[in-house]
């Protein structure tokens, strides 16, 4: 007689639990989502002052397609007027003003460019992956009316590859750096929260490997050995994807936090720039590859 009453406790708390799992499962996913923005651009929180050494650059502003205030620094090319241009584009987490003052010395014979991500710094707007995409446009095309450059190459750092990528889909470049690269944000949150729906909820995808589908411009791509944060596999999927790869190195004892500072990172983007200023440029190799 008692043992009916014990199912019905069994089934009644197993029911119990089971809603609790699915509850607590349904919170955290919506939790991430609303989170996502945060998750994909960190930095937005974090401090930004201006950096005027060692070398003091050009303070510029320049309006979004929808109204937002873009700022960044121009780093002139030191006596040469008609220099060719880099524009940086750096990773989720990264200041602008350490990305512009690293690369301004890194390409002293360049013009160097380099904004703040919108909401990061000084630059106001609502951030998006369509926002962020759609201001690398307004970037390059305000740089290069003022310039005129005889060649533009962009570097992207990390999440800024996935910008990068997208810049030279949409406007002609001579060539790309890549550093820490990734094939998608989407494939990095697969792998990460392997447990959720991650093709349902995420807004920030930043297909890269799309965005090199088909397109002849030259790319140098370096990358960390030890890298936990873009696995190496998530690199190799961009790379497979490349159709005009023309320099690649994967930097030992190299993560991807610490990879700028080491010295075979400095002979490493010289050799990358040295490559991609001897690639042909893409109208030729798109005209040679018939």
């Amino acid at each position: 007689m008692p043992l009916a009453p014990t199912k019905h406790r069994l089934r009644s708390g197993l029911m119990t639990l089971i809603t609790v799992l699915v509850l607590s499962y349904g919170g955290v996913v919506a939790v991430l989502y609303l989170a996502q923005t945060w998750l994909v651009f960190p930095g937005s929180t974090l401090p930004s002052r201006p950096l005027d050494a060692p070398r003091a650059p050009e303070r510029l502003a320049l309006p979004a397609a929808d109204g937002a205030e873009l700022h960044g620094m121009l780093f002139a090319a030191a006596g040469e007027p008609d220099a060719d241009l880099v524009i940086g584009f750096g990773g989720n987490a990264q200041d602008a003003e350490e990305l512009g003052q690293d690369l301004a010395q890194r390409f002293r014979d360049l013009h160097v460019a380099v904004f703040h991500y919108r909401g990061y710094g000084p630059s106001g707007g609502r951030l998006s992956e369509a926002a962020v995409l759609a201001d690398a446009l307004t970037i390059h095309d305000a740089l290069i009316e003022r310039l005129a450059p005889p060649r533009t190459y962009a570097i992207g750092v990390s999440l800024g590859s996935g910008v990068a990528t997208y810049l030279s889909k949409q406007r002609p470049l001579a060539g790309l750096i890549l550093v820490t690269p990734y094939d998608s944000i989407e494939a990095i949150a697969k792998e990460t929260y392997f447990w959720l729906p991650v093709s349902w909820l995420l807004r920030h995808r930043f297909p890269s490997v799309e965005h090199m589908a088909d397109n002849p411009t030259p790319v140098a791509v370096i990358a960390a050995e030890d890298d936990r944060i873009v696995k190496p596999r998530r690199t190799e999927a961009l790379v497979e994807g490349l159709p005009n790869l023309v320099f690649r190195e994967t930097l030992s004892d190299a993560a991807h936090n610490d990879i700028h500072g080491l010295a075979t990172y400095d002979q490493a983007i010289e050799a990358a720039l040295g490559a991609l200023r001897a690639a042909q440029s893409p109208k030729d190799w798109r005209r040679n590859s018939g």
